[in-house]
């Protein structure tokens, strides 16, 4: 399960970037509507579908994480670090969900926060495929060899 757990996240982070891809392709999009004349609710809606359905594959993948990382059992640190990211995940949905509402704010917010998964999602891959820093094994020390004693 452990190598599933690596090659897991590689996928995830791919779903991370992509997601933030999405979020680019739909402000632009956007913005070309624009000097068209032609932004309503629907063409918005039209323009950031990707990025919004995605979204809820993104968490689905966030869950996923954390369940292999349970299963897996790469240290407890690891494991703690992938309920993080989960946790980050939620507070994206309901930044995104409150953003339409109030969008000075919680607008703002949560463009930072999908940086924050970025970077935890990446560390999470790294760590875990070098096999350095969180939940480590320390490796057993070498002892001397004999000395020659007449």
């Amino acid at each position: 399960m452990r190598t599933v757990f690596r090659y897991w996240l590689w996928v995830f982070l791919a779903m991370v970037v992509l997601q933030i891809a999405f979020a680019g392709y739909g402000a632009f999009s956007t913005a070309d509507k624009v000097s068209d004349g032609s932004v309503d609710e629907k063409s918005y809606e039209d323009s950031f579908g990707l990025h919004i359905g995605f979204g809820y594959l993104v968490l689905l993948a966030g869950l996923v994480t954390l369940i292999l990382a349970l299963v897996a059992r790469p240290g407890r640190q690891r494991v703690l670090h992938s309920l993080v990211i989960f946790v980050l995940l939620i507070v994206q949905v309901l930044l995104a969900w409150t953003g339409a509402a109030v969008p000075g704010v919680f607008g703002a917010l949560h463009p930072l926060n999908a940086f924050l998964i970025l970077g935890a999602v990446l560390a999470l891959t790294m760590r875990e495929w070098r096999g350095d820093g969180m939940g480590r094994a320390t490796p057993e020390p070498v002892a001397p060899p004999p000395s020659a004693t007449p």
